[in-house]
């Protein structure tokens, strides 16, 4: 089947295209979203920017399919066959990977919120910088994955093999489920908690929307250019930390130790109780602060 005979019976609402050949077409941009392909033949087909949410794709063959950008929500993939499938910045959230095949595939910066990834084999896959909060990766294969600042929060990678897998600067809380006997912190990822001791750590550019740091030390820390909106930074040890570009817009900083820090260019829209913060020292050049005002 040709991709305009595919778009043509789409338009006039077939949608049961299941052990379809587009092996090799280019259906980039294209809209199929609920379409059956259950078992279709996708292998090296484009599909760059295409909608295929709710989509079924159980069982299809789309090894080195071509899915960046592609909108794959809810989308049943359990048991699809997508080996050096390139997955950058594609939106797999809540959709079913069980048992899929994913080796070698790049899934940099992909969405993953929710995604049932159980007994998945993610080896040598590319998931740096992808936000995996709330996943299942239990029992998944994840070894000699890339998994360079992917955020973990809520994950469940129990039983998960995580042999020679990168976790360096991954983040996680106190949610996320370890395999039994594995040590996060000691493999490079950084627990974001209450309490806890990040100080001197790279968490430039780091999403930290909403995480609550309660009397935790960050003292030193690289922030710069972080994601720190509505975070609870209440009594948190920031001196000597680098926040420049930094997001803090409307975070709680009530007892919040600031003394030296950098804040130039830093957003301070709608920050609670900052001037009960001690910013001794602290660099506010071109800082927004919470009035909205530019500090000069």
């Amino acid at each position: 089947m040709n991709p305009d005979e595919l778009l043509q019976k789409y338009a006039a609402g077939e949608r049961d295209f299941c052990l379809a050949d587009l092996s090799g077409v280019n259906l980039s941009g294209a809209n199929l979203t609920a379409a059956d392909l259950t078992h279709a033949n996708l292998e090296n087909a484009t599909l760059s920017r295409a909608t295929l949410s709710r989509a079924a794709l159980g069982g299809a063959n789309l090894r080195g399919a071509e899915l960046v950008r592609a909108d794959l929500r809810r989308a049943d993939l359990s048991g699809a066959d997508l080996i050096a499938a390139d997955m950058r910045v594609a939106n797999l959230s809540l959709a079913d990977l069980i048992g899929a095949d994913l080796r070698v595939a790049n899934l940099s910066l992909a969405e993953l919120m929710g995604t049932d990834l159980i007994g998945a084999d993610l080896s040598g896959a590319n998931l740096s910088l992808a936000d995996l909060r709330g996943a299942n990766l239990s029992g998944a294969n994840l070894s000699l994955a890339n998994l360079n600042h992917t955020h973990l929060y809520q994950a469940d990678l129990t039983e998960t093999n995580l042999h020679d897998a990168n976790l360096q600067r991954v983040l996680y809380n106190e949610y996320t489920k370890f395999p039994e006997d594995f040590d996060p912190i000691e493999a490079g990822a950084y627990l974001i908690a209450p309490h806890t001791s990040l100080a001197g750590m790279d968490l430039s550019q780091a999403y930290l929307h909403k995480v609550n740091l309660h009397k935790s030390n960050l003292s030193g820390a690289d922030l710069s250019k972080a994601d720190l909106s509505w975070a609870d930074l209440s009594e948190v040890n920031l001196s000597g930390a680098n926040l420049r570009g930094a997001n803090l817009s409307f975070a709680n900083m009530a007892g919040t130790n600031l003394s030296g820090v950098n804040l130039n260019g830093a957003n301070l829209t709608g920050v609670k109780n900052l001037y009960q913060a001690n910013l001794k020292g602290a660099n506010l050049s071109a800082a927004i602060m919470p009035d909205g005002a530019i500090f000069n």
